[in-house]
């Protein structure tokens, strides 16, 4: 169901009251009543963290990498289904079990791709690109496939009896049909990906928010641990809102 103007706003608001609290209880707890602990550091360590990790853990390089990989492989996969998707359509509507044999990758866990990747290309950020690009591809293009054989067939009975060319009612119909799901699918690649390339840069040892974690966990520095997460999941949130927005542009028509 979308939501109006009125319910966003509201729900904006609960958010950022709920966070509000969270940080009020935060900051009692670990700055006054319990200081000494290890389960999340002082709200004032965190503050003189920041600093450390710009000078000591570089963290606009180490950003740069790991989010120019993320959403380099996202546009790279839907430009490269966009190009070759009259000929997946085409494909699938042939022989469906193509379709099906395929989506038995999906339920294969993340951490298992990034450990076999990390284990055939060593110390690649190549590789961690190339590795990138072909997930980003597979979810997208599963996603385009599985739109593609649902597609009504009052559509394709009309486009036959009005003699439509074949790659014209791509175009114009199956193309357009696909864009609210595979939007939707894009969202979840999205965060896929994030875990996928943080796993591949730890195992791996390259460069990326991956390494800054594993030296972190090497110097126990659980303020840098936890300020890493903040910093990844407003990246995330700022990804999201990116597509949202774009998907607002491309798909005008979404009820």
């Amino acid at each position: 169901m979308k939501l109006n103007s009125i319910q966003k706003k509201i729900i904006l608001k609960n958010r950022l009251t709920f966070l509000f609290v969270l940080l009020f209880v935060y900051i009692l707890l670990f700055e006054f009543i319990l200081p000494v602990n290890k389960i999340l550091p002082k709200p004032s360590l965190l503050l003189d963290s920041i600093p450390a990790l710009f000078s000591e853990y570089n963290l606009l390089y180490e950003m740069a990498i790991t989010t120019s990989i993320i959403y380099l492989a996202i546009a790279i996969g839907f430009l490269f289904v966009w190009m070759l998707s009259f000929y997946f359509a085409t494909i699938v509507n042939r022989n469906i079990g193509i379709f099906n044999n395929l989506r038995l990758f999906k339920n294969f866990p993340a951490f298992f791709f990034a450990i076999l990747f990390a284990f055939w290309f060593e110390g690649s950020v190549f590789a961690e690109l190339l590795f990138t690009v072909i997930v980003s591809t597979f979810f997208i293009s599963i996603s385009f496939m599985n739109s593609a054989i649902t597609l009504p067939t009052e559509y394709k009975d009309a486009a036959k009896s009005l003699m439509i060319e074949e790659m014209k009612f791509h175009n114009n119909i199956t193309w357009k049909y696909s864009l609210p799901k595979m939007f939707d699918e894009l969202h979840k690649l999205h965060y896929y990906l994030w875990v996928l390339v943080l796993i591949f840069e730890f195992v791996s040892a390259l460069n990326g928010f991956g390494s800054i974690y594993k030296l972190a966990l090497n110097y126990n520095d659980l303020s840098v641990i936890i300020l890493l997460g903040i910093i990844i999941a407003l990246l995330i949130w700022l990804g999201n809102s990116i597509i949202d927005n774009i998907e607002k542009k491309l798909i005008f028509w979404k009820a």
